[in-house]
């Protein structure tokens, strides 16, 4: 699936599962509110995007460029964010239950509310 693809389903109301945007450039989009479970985004630039209140269940952002991302009360339960970059993310009141965080980079990063990590 394709950027254009994604932004048109989502302006659809569409959700989105098991899609895979491995390695690709997604920076600086608006995902606020989209449901994206069980999605690919290994290896992403998502530098700056707003996932705000997006279901984000079980994604894959193994070493996913996160750095001044919003994922502020997004669903992350069982996301694997094993070596993400997230310097200046905000997490603030995020769902993290089951989260997998090995070696991720959380220099300056905004994180509040409850929190499980598998790790």
């Amino acid at each position: 699936m394709t950027l254009q693809e994604l932004l048109s389903a989502m302006q659809q109301g569409q959700k989105i599962q098991g899609e895979s945007f491995s390695g690709q450039d997604l920076s600086e989009q608006d995902f606020s509110k989209a449901s994206l479970v069980g999605c690919d985004f290994s290896g992403a630039n998502l530098r700056n995007t707003k996932f705000v209140r997006a279901n984000l269940r079980s994604c894959n952002f193994t070493k996913a460029d996160l750095r001044g991302a919003d994922l502020s009360e997004s669903d992350l339960f069982e996301a694997d964010l094993t070596g993400a970059k997230l310097r200046r993310a905000n997490l603030t009141n995020s769902i993290r239950i089951g989260a997998k965080i090995h070696k991720w980079g959380l220099k300056g990063a905004y994180i509040t509310g409850p929190t499980a990590y598998v790790d």
